[in-house]
């Protein structure tokens, strides 16, 4: 008869991505895991294969968790640039609640440089397009309502909008002045209702 599992997959990556995400994939050994979890290696391998295979399922967790849900919600939004600044503005109040400043689990692990499987980084590589497409997506909406200029470079916008995500997580570890990470986001937001016409015309003198 088989043993009935004390401690579900859940709870397992609950307290597994606690660990990646204080100590990044690299810095995170099999020790710091089964003390974590309070599995031994053998039961860890068993229900994930390896490091790599528990690595990959806490950042699906750790991504569907609360990404996917804000994204959707979001997406209905009926003002779709008002959605991009209650996107970044729900960011940074994320990044100040923790008090611990770890940042976000997917950026650091794109900026972590360890070695990973091809499924960690295509794992990684979705969900941060799921956020560029959400921006792309609004940003074609806002210009067929008229609220951007129509000749506005969507997929360049989108981009640059994914690199002020990515400056708010790393500046709120660096330094969490709530100030500063508003900043970031006001700019972004202030940069789109600028037409590509005004952007390009010189100051009069």
């Amino acid at each position: 008869m088989p043993r009935t599992r004390t401690l579900s997959d859940d709870t397992v990556l609950e307290r597994a991505t606690g660990v990646f995400w204080r100590n990044g994939y690299a810095g995170t050994s099999l020790r710091d895991l089964t003390q974590a979890t309070g599995l031994s290696s053998a039961a860890l391998y068993h229900r994930f294969t390896d490091k790599d295979g528990l690595f990959v399922e806490a950042l699906r967790r750790y991504a569907d968790e609360g990404l996917l849900e804000r994204l959707a919600r979001l997406s209905a939004a009926a003002d779709p640039l008002a959605a991009i600044g209650d996107f970044l503005a729900e960011l940074i109040a994320l990044s100040l609640a923790d008090p611990h400043h770890r940042g976000c689990l997917l950026v650091n692990t794109v900026l972590d440089g360890a070695p990973m499987s091809q499924d960690a980084r295509d794992l990684v590589r979705a969900r941060l397009g799921e956020v560029e497409r959400f921006f792309a997506g609004r940003l074609q909406r806002a210009v067929s309502e008229g609220a951007l200029d129509r000749r506005t470079d969507i997929a360049a916008t989108a981009s640059a909008l994914l690199g002020t995500v990515f400056a708010i997580r790393v500046m709120a570890r660096l330094d969490p002045d709530p100030r500063r990470l508003r900043a970031l986001a006001d700019h972004a937001i202030a940069s789109l209702v600028r037409s590509p016409q005004t952007r390009s015309k010189a100051p009069r003198r």
